[in-house]
C-alpha cells in the first residue's frame, strides 16, 4: 500500500514542482497565498518522510497545522480582505505576549518591552481577528472541523485517545506504537489530498488553464482508486 500512494505522491510533486518555480507574487494577498501554499505542501512532504521512517506519533499534528493552513489558503482565495484576519491574528498573538511582559519571567528576557501605543495598537488590530471555527466556516470546510480536525487536536494535545494509540501495545508503554492499515490509508490519502486540492486552488487563482487543472486531480482520482482497492 505504502509504494503505491508514494509513486503518486512523487508523480504529483514532479507536476507541483513546475508550478511551484513559476507562480510569483504581485501583492500581500498573492504572497499570502503562495507562502500557504508552501507550507502547505511542505508540511505534508515532512509528513510522508515521517511514514517513510515509521515514525507515526507525530503526522497527526501536523495534519493539523496543515489543515488550518488550508482553510486560511482558502480564506484568503475567496475573500481578498482576508489579509486583514491573518494580520490580526499575528498582532493578537503578539498582544497576549507583550501584554504580560515582566522583568521578573526569565522567559521574557532580551524581549524589550513594548510601549503602551504598541500595545494598544495591537489591541485594536487583533479585532479583525475570527476564531478557529468562523475560519473553517468561511472556508465552507464546517463539516471538517468537528470532526477530522478534532480527531486531530486530540492527538496534538496528547489526550487519552494519542496516549492510547501511540505510546501503549500490548499493555507496555512504546516509544511509537504499530499503526493500523486503516489509519495508515486515512493519514497517506488525507495528506496527498490536502497537497493536491491546495495546488488546484492555488492554480485557479492563477487561472492555469483547464487542462492543467485536471491534471492536477488525475492525482486525487488515483487517490480515490487505491482508497477503495485498501478499504
Amino acid at each position: 500500500m505504502k509504494a503505491s500512494f508514494y509513486q503518486i505522491w512523487d508523480e504529483f510533486c514532479g507536476f507541483r514542482n513546475i508550478y511551484l518555480e513559476n507562480l510569483h507574487f504581485t501583492d500581500d494577498r498573492s504572497k499570502f497565498i503562495l507562502a500557504l501554499w508552501a507550507r502547505i505542501n511542505s508540511l505534508c512532504e515532512e509528513t510522508i518522510v515521517l511514514i517513510k521512517s515509521d515514525c507515526f506519533v507525530s503526522p497527526q499534528i501536523l495534519m493539523r497545522s496543515t489543515l488550518e493552513s488550508f482553510v486560511d489558503l482558502r480564506c484568503l482565495i475567496s475573500d481578498e480582505d482576508y489579509v486583514k484576519n491573518i494580520m490580526a491574528a499575528e498582532a493578537d498573538s503578539m498582544y497576549k505576549n507583550l501584554n504580560k511582559h515582566s522583568e521578573s519571567n526569565p522567559y521574557y528576557k532580551g524581549i524589550t518591552k513594548a510601549t503602551p501605543k504598541h500595545i494598544e495598537n495591537l489591541k485594536e488590530e487583533k479585532t479583525n481577528s475570527i476564531n478557529i471555527f468562523e475560519r473553517f466556516k468561511k472556508a465552507g470546510c464546517e463539516d471538517l472541523y468537528s470532526t477530522v480536525y478534532n480527531t486531530l487536536c486530540r492527538y496534538t494535545h496528547g489526550n487519552i485517545s494519542a496516549l492510547a494509540s501511540k505510546n501503549f501495545e500490548n499493555d507496555r508503554v512504546v516509544m511509537t506504537a504499530k499503526i493500523s492499515d486503516a489509519d495508515l490509508l486515512f493519514t497517506l490519502s488525507s495528506t496527498i489530498n490536502v497537497a493536491i486540492s491546495s495546488t488546484h486552488d492555488v492554480l485557479s487563482f492563477y487561472n492555469t488553464s483547464e487542462s492543467e487543472l485536471v491534471k492536477c486531480m488525475d492525482s486525487h482520482d488515483k487517490v480515490k482508486a487505491l482508497c477503495r482497492k485498501f478499504v
